[in-house]
């Protein structure tokens, strides 16, 4: 699960080190299988945005590097939005 004050780059970071320890392991995964976990880790901060992307796009032909980069661009404007609603 996604911690709570957790930044995507965190988080990816994290899930990177998960996903290469078990492939050291010899479990593989499948593109859609990824994604689907990445998406079901995050917080409800992130639900419109999971939504979106589970009804758009494909899970089994993005990559892993492509769902972290759109969710990078969400995160960068609820950051904005925070900051707009702040001042």
């Amino acid at each position: 699960r996604m911690k709570n004050g957790e930044t995507i780059l965190e988080l990816q970071t994290r899930f990177t080190h998960i996903e290469n320890y078990l492939l050291g392991l010899g479990k593989t995964f499948e593109d859609d299988e990824i994604n689907i976990k990445i998406l079901n880790c995050l917080t409800r901060t992130w639900e419109p945005k999971i939504t979106a992307i589970k009804e758009s796009k494909d899970l089994t032909s993005m990559s892993m590097e492509d769902l972290f980069g759109k969710l990078l661009v969400y995160e960068h404007e609820l950051i904005q939005q925070s900051h707009v609603e702040e001042t």
